[in-house]
């Protein structure tokens, strides 16, 4: 059975991973386009349940050959 090809890498889930300590990996975040979708994976400290994440700096571009509509909305999964 064939499987489709994979998306190109601007249009893939991207991955923010939360540590216990409160760091988070990558330290730049992501950059997602139109359409795009960030992950989270958060390592709770022990005896913790709830997560907030505070956004810092969030800036828009315009990146020549990207398509896709905006959303308006991040998935979180």
């Amino acid at each position: 059975m064939a499987h489709p090809a994979p998306a190109p890498l601007d249009q893939q889930s991207k991955l923010i991973t939360i540590n216990s300590d409160g760091t988070f990996t990558p330290s730049t975040g992501v950059v997602i386009n139109p359409g795009g979708e960030v992950k989270f994976d958060v390592n709770y400290p022990s005896g913790m349940n709830t997560c907030t994440i505070t956004f810092g700096s969030i800036t828009f571009s315009y990146e020549a050959g990207v398509e896709g509509g905006p959303t308006n909305t991040i998935k979180v999964g």
